[in-house]
């Protein structure tokens, strides 16, 4: 459960390989993982939980993006709960092998 940074890449650019080859951004990937771009402004750990988990006691993963960066996502599930800097209040779900543009708390939107 480390600490990782994957990319920094302008969103125009994000968007568009979103649309176009979700499998670039993802390379290297855990199977099943998603993308999360960071466009808060503020770096941002996700704690990402599996979607069966009640408790979110032990994230499966724990991934800080940078502001203008992203970064892959994984756990078990057809969709992966994420609190952002561990905070179940800002709880937002996202599903393997999709991209997402994350804007700051009740802020995400698919990116393809």
């Amino acid at each position: 459960m480390g600490v990782e940074i994957e990319g920094t890449i302008d969103l125009n650019k994000f968007h568009k390989l979103a649309s176009q080859d979700i499998a670039k951004l993802i390379a290297g990937a855990a199977v099943d993982g998603a993308v999360i771009f960071n466009n808060s402004g503020k770096p941002v750990t996700f704690h990402v939980y599996n979607y069966s988990d009640l408790v979110n006691w032990v994230p499966a993963q724990k991934t800080l993006i940078a502001s203008g960066a992203y970064g892959t996502v994984a756990a078990s599930g057809v969709f992966f709960k994420i609190h952002p800097n561990n905070n179940k209040g800002e709880e937002f779900l996202v599903a393997p092998g999709k991209a997402y543009v994350y804007a700051g708390p009740g802020r995400l939107e698919a990116a393809a």
